[in-house]
């Protein structure tokens, strides 16, 4: 492997920018560190569009606005691998999300290669090819960068045009080119980096716990801490841990007092901090009980809806099995759930399996099921076992 080229320099970075741009063509990688900071700072960016690989050095004086500027155009294609975090960076930086992306780990799952599959994997599976990963805790903002650095920087995108060309060709195949691009659409939805509060509200461990006014106390110290962090770029661990917000909510302090005895609290000295959380959780209380949020409810399905539940979970796999589709991208039990539910007229957003490709693939085949229209063949057990869904016209009155 070659040494690539190191751009340190406006006028290099402009010009291998407009090189990447008439190619059509090109993909990235980028290496960042976000160990005391809210934002990721950049350490590192890697471009290639099949030939050699050049690194270009955000921590030179240079303007990487030009190099994003690719990233965010619809007319040129952006090839990554699980980019979302590549993407975040690009956001935060020019305030846009990419455009025209190509991201080789959804669409191998889209062709039967498995997902999510790391890049060690993939390559090794659709190139035959190996790589190393092995400075995954470098410090990326070091100067000059070690020799491994620049190798692992290097196999990072070296691999992708050659990944790229044949899945797209497995898409073009199989029809699923379609499905690749709807999916690859989501990058392009800012609302995705940076979820609102009420739908990370649950992924806090202990929150199921919280009655709807320890919700709304919750969902308001959240966004305050967000605050507090993006103000002055730091972690938002460094303000407090999740369990210690979790536990505010629970217990929703009146006095300074009452904070002492919390562990996990680095600002619990900062009077300012705490005059600001004691006013959270009062405005908190303020809300109408109408307008919080509803407590989690535990599902008691009956023996009959887990069974239905099994099969519909059996019935996806074999599936996606017999026509080499990752089961990973519908989206697992969830997914199933919020069907039945639509199919019972509990929720009137139309679910993700009766949309879009997953509505066409899978999605009708599951509501026929439920429905009466088809029927369960097993055959070829032990040796060759087959899972088949027979679409029929139901007799009367059955």
């Amino acid at each position: 492997m070659s040494n690539p080229e190191i751009v340190a320099d406006q006028k290099t970075l402009e010009a291998c920018c407009r090189q990447w741009r008439a190619a059509g063509c090109f993909a990235f990688d980028t290496e960042f560190i976000r160990d005391e900071t809210y934002e990721a700072i950049l350490g590192l960016i890697q471009v290639t569009t099949g030939g050699e690989v050049m690194l270009v050095d955000p921590t030179a004086r240079i303007d990487i606005g030009v190099f994003w500027e690719l990233v965010t155009d619809e007319a040129v294609t952006c090839v990554v691998h699980a980019g979302k975090e590549d993407f975040e960076v690009c956001l935060h930086a020019t305030g846009k999300p990419p455009r025209n992306v190509f991201d080789v780990q959804v669409a191998a799952g889209l062709v039967g290669y498995g997902y999510p599959l790391s890049l060690v994997r993939l390559v090794d599976q659709v190139l035959g090819k190996r790589i190393t990963k092995g400075q995954t805790l470098t410090d990326w903002l070091r100067r000059p960068l070690t020799d491994q650095q620049v190798r692992y920087a290097v196999e990072d995108v070296v691999h992708l045009p050659a990944v790229y060309e044949k899945l797209s060709a497995g898409l073009r195949e199989t029809g699923r080119s379609g499905w690749a691009s709807e999916e690859f659409k989501r990058y392009e939805d800012a609302t995705i980096y940076r979820p609102p509060v009420e739908e990370r509200l649950f992924k806090l461990k202990g929150t199921k716990r919280l009655d709807g006014l320890g919700l709304a106390v919750l969902e308001r110290l959240i966004e305050w801490r967000e605050q507090w962090a993006q103000r002055r770029n730091r972690p938002t661990r460094a303000l407090m841990r999740d369990d210690v917000l979790v536990e505010i909510a629970r217990r929703r302090p009146r006095r300074t007092s009452d904070l002492e005895v919390l562990r996990g609290f680095p600002q619990s000295r900062n009077r300012k901090v705490i005059r600001e959380l004691l006013d959270v959780i009062e405005q908190a209380g303020t809300i109408p009980p109408e307008q919080r949020p509803q407590p989690y409810q535990p599902r008691q399905d009956t023996p009959m809806m887990k069974a239905t539940l099994d099969v519909l979970s059996a019935v996806a796999r074999a599936i996606c099995h017999e026509e080499q589709l990752s089961h990973d991208l519908l989206g697992g039990t969830q997914r199933l759930r919020e069907l039945l539910d639509y199919e019972l007229g509990r929720l009137s957003e139309r679910p993700p399996l009766l949309c879009g490709w997953k509505e066409h693939f899978i999605g009708r085949r599951l509501v026929d099921l439920l429905e009466g229209r088809s029927e369960l063949h097993l055959s070829g057990w032990p040796d060759n076992p087959r899972l088949d869904v027979v679409s029929h016209t139901p007799t009367p009155g059955r």
